[in-house]
């Protein structure tokens, strides 16, 4: 899969213990979509990752106009 960006979080840690991590990655149509993952995840884990990516839910509230959209226009 190509994408134009991708960021991999601090660890976040858990109030039960252990941390993750929040993979976000926006592919070529400027679609964002994001994983969670282990704290020690390696680069290519996170590859995998994104190659595995299933398009599934969308959670948004329509009628908020201060939530981020989430398609980022083209340059």
């Amino acid at each position: 899969m190509q994408v134009r960006g991708c960021r991999v979080s601090a660890p976040i840690r858990q109030p039960w213990g252990g941390a993750c991590r929040i993979v976000e990655w926006i592919d070529t149509t400027g679609q964002i979509s994001r994983r969670v993952v282990a704290e020690n995840v390696t680069a290519d884990e996170v590859r995998a990752t994104i190659d595995r990516h299933v398009e599934g839910r969308k959670y948004m509230l329509h009628d908020d106009e201060r939530a981020p959209r989430q398609t980022l226009p083209r340059r």
